[in-house]
């Protein structure tokens, strides 16, 4: 995560940013570009991270701006930065150390890359991507999801698939077959590089966008040049007519990404006018240096000044998205983008700490399926819910929160769980998060799929709460209100069967009578 700390009017306040890199590959392309395993030395997407950071922290002993005065709302402010873990996954991985078992080295090596907490990665043009009959891009989708939907990547990387929507229903068939059964998050597409950029406006390409936004699965499109992203911006503006006329109510979950749109086009409004419409955003790869910096003035201008918040509510930074388009571009560009996002200049010229944010990794967060779709597991058992107390907490200063979190990483060293994915909780609204998580977990020997929800039922850490949510549970990325009946209601169910724990041992009894 990226901590500000900010000091204004006398006070301060901290606010942690979590960092989410919203463009990468995994595969082997045609090209020879190959990112095979994030966790290899040297070359993973992982010490990638660790570069970009260390290159951030040199900018910063170069610059001095790990700490400056600018002016935000018109008062003087000073802003410091610093990288610090995400709390749950960087708890979870000293309760693996402890244990010394698997797993056991993710505390030492994640100690470099503090600074981008998840990744995007979506296949290559594979070199084997027409393994499997089924589709073209099925072998490479299953390649990303045995990474990303598997610990410990799960904790680190968001998976996309690809198809090639001309193969027609072939294609539509792939997007639910990697949603469904490969629990990939988004959708990647080329029409570049597959050949299909003037078929672009084809019924084949409308069907595959339509399904996608049926499983509210944002989809990136690779661009090549200004005429690609306005083709690909009025193939936007098709689907969204269709949507409107025959399916309005999955126009919310419409939601597409241009990539790459910036780099070229500073200044170009035409380009501009395409990624703000409704349902687009743009991502900022290839971006880089100072040429970061005067597209986030000019675009900012140009928002205000043509009062393009009246296009769909949002503002200037709710539309872009930090990539890096890793392995093809390096830490050296990632590093001259991101340092841009967070620099005297970006405040000075009228940024704001929310801007940055947005940029960073909330928008990425907000397009995802799971903050926009009910979060509830129709056909999910009813199993207890384990409360983990401690008593005697201010004594020996551990508290409910960590036992928990033992717990699970006993589980996975066991080999009892696997964590698909996780879904970071909200206070109300989308400026802070907070440490609850929603987990989606695998009982491995039955391989079913459990919904589990995990939160502080105090703000002293002395009492937790470890929930598998039934078939009326729904996860609420705002959290809940004590005194709204619904959400008493929810509460009222999970704690009607529940086993009591006060110390490690018992919590993992309790948890392995569930899993």
């Amino acid at each position: 995560m990226l901590t500000a700390v900010i000091e204004q009017d006398g006070k301060k306040q901290m606010d942690n940013i979590f960092v989410i890199d919203a463009h990468s590959h995994l595969g082997q392309d045609v090209d020879g570009a190959t990112m095979m395993n994030p966790l290899a030395p040297g070359s993973g997407t992982f010490d990638f991270w660790g570069n970009v950071q260390g290159k951030i922290k040199a900018e910063w002993e170069k610059s001095g701006e790990q700490s400056f005065t600018t002016n935000i709302n018109g008062k003087r402010t000073t802003i410091s930065w610093s990288f610090n873990p995400y709390p749950f996954t960087d708890n979870l991985y000293i309760a693996l150390e402890k244990l010394k078992q698997s797993h056991s080295d993710l505390k030492e090596k994640s100690k470099f890359y503090t600074f981008i907490d998840q990744g995007v990665c979506f296949p290559f043009q594979d070199v084997f991507r027409d393994k499997q009959p089924e589709a073209l891009y099925r072998a490479s989708n299953i390649n990303v999801s045995r990474f990303t939907t598997r610990f410990p990547f799960s904790m680190k990387l968001i998976g996309y698939g690809r198809c090639d929507p001309m193969e027609g229903e072939k294609a539509v068939n792939e997007v639910r077959y990697m949603r469904e059964v490969l629990g990939l998050r988004g959708l990647k597409l080329h029409p570049r590089s597959e050949g299909w950029i003037d078929n672009i406006y084809s019924e084949s390409a409308i069907n595959v966008l339509i399904e996608a936004t049926k499983y509210s699965m944002p989809v990136i499109f690779d661009t090549r040049g200004k005429g690609s992203i306005l083709k690909i911006g009025r193939l936007i503006e098709q689907t969204r007519n269709i949507l409107k006329s025959k399916h309005p109510t999955l126009l919310p979950h419409f939601k597409v990404i241009i990539a790459h749109f910036a780099q070229g086009n500073i200044g170009d409004h035409e380009v501009y006018n395409t990624i703000v419409q409704p349902n687009t955003y743009g991502d900022l790869s290839m971006l880089h240096g100072e040429g970061a910096g005067n597209f986030f003035m000019d675009f900012r201008n140009w928002f205000k000044n043509n009062n393009k918040i009246n296009v769909d509510g949002r503002d200037w930074s709710e539309y872009v998205l930090f990539a890096s388009d890793y392995p093809y571009f390096g830490d050296v560009h990632a590093e001259k983008l991101m340092i841009y996002i967070i620099n005297r200049q970006f405040f000075d010229t009228g940024g704001t700490l929310q801007d940055t944010k947005n940029i960073l990794g909330l928008n990425q967060i907000r397009v995802l399926p799971e903050y926009n779709l009910p979060q509830i597991k129709k056909d999910a058992k009813r199993l207890p819910s384990t409360i983990i107390s401690n008593p005697n907490m201010d004594q020996n200063k551990f508290s409910a929160y960590n036992t928990a979190i033992e717990a699970l990483a006993k589980l996975i060293t066991m080999g009892t769980i696997d964590i698909k994915s996780f879904c970071m909780q909200f206070n109300e609204n989308w400026n802070q998060f907070n440490e609850n998580i929603f987990l989606n977990v695998i009982k491995k020997n039955t391989n079913e799929e459990i919904p589990l929800y995990f939160t502080k039922l105090l703000e002293d850490n002395s009492i937790s709460l470890l929930a598998p949510l039934g078939p009326d549970n729904e996860w609420k990325k705002f959290g809940y209100k004590y005194f709204n009946p619904e959400d008493r209601a929810f509460f009222a169910s999970i704690f009607k069967q529940s086993y009591l724990a006060t110390d490690i041992n018992k919590t993992f009894e309790c948890l392995a009578q569930v899993f």
